[in-house]
């Protein structure tokens, strides 16, 4: 019994030492989380940004509703983030996941939106001929060649515009609340009138789940305002998956 204090010095040594083991290989499982979740943020980061610019909403009473936003949130963390991380990289982030999150993803996210905002400048008091004329100009940015129609009969169409044999009617909504299915219907129809590739929707506000499930139907794209500086990119996805 003699060596019982130096048995009980090496067990509590041997348990420390498993300990911090342990310890180590959750911080190890930590920084590899850390890794995979800003990668995946870095790839989706503009995407992200404007959605949130699309989905968080100020009503007429000063209010914000961020439910649509929240929503696209947690899709994005359950169908892109948890699948690439291992067992043992869950475990580890567990204890402190949602601020990890806010930490990786909401913070970033949120500053990419507020540096998009800043740097399209959407005045107030735009009117809807000055938007439609905004929107001809960011597409002339981005090597279009594009015209706002400014007539009342444009058959649906407020720009048209062409780039490598590619012709896109956009109707153009300034709105304060969700755009229906009437601005769809109508590019639609601007589209066949003027034997256009495509046809485009552009807003600074969302869509109703009525118009989204008509633009699938019809072909026609969804855009935030600030989806036009990429619209190359949209409209050949949108080709590509044969919606247009």
């Amino acid at each position: 019994m003699a060596n019982t204090p130096a048995l009980i010095s090496i067990a509590l040594g041997l348990v420390g030492f498993w300990g911090l083991l342990a310890f180590l290989r959750a911080l190890r499982h930590v920084a590899a989380a850390r890794r995979k979740i800003a990668s995946l943020v870095d790839i989706h980061l503009e995407t992200l940004a404007r959605r949130r610019l699309t989905l968080v909403k100020t009503d007429h009473y000063g209010l914000v509703d961020e439910k649509p936003w929240s929503k696209e949130y947690r899709y994005f963390i359950d169908k892109l983030v948890m699948p690439q991380l291992s067992t043992s990289e869950r475990g580890a982030i567990a204890f402190r996941r949602e601020a990890l999150f806010d930490e990786l993803i909401a913070a970033p996210v949120s500053r990419r939106a507020q540096e998009l905002e800043a740097s399209l400048a959407m005045a107030k008091d735009l009117s809807p001929a000055e938007f439609e004329h905004w929107c001809s100009m960011a597409l002339h940015a981005a090597g279009w060649k594009a015209r706002a129609t400014g007539t009342s009969g444009d058959q649906g169409a407020d720009v048209i515009a062409e780039k490598d044999g590619i012709t896109v009617v956009l109707q153009c909504k300034l709105h304060r609340s969700a755009i229906g299915n009437k601005a769809v219907q109508e590019a639609f129809t601007a589209r066949k009138h003027y034997g256009a590739t495509i046809a485009a929707v552009v807003s600074n506000a969302g869509f109703t789940r009525s118009a989204e499930a008509l633009s699938k139907t019809t072909g026609v794209l969804l855009c935030h305002y600030s989806d036009l500086s990429r619209l190359d990119a949209l409209l050949a996805s949108a080709l590509a998956m044969g919606q247009a």
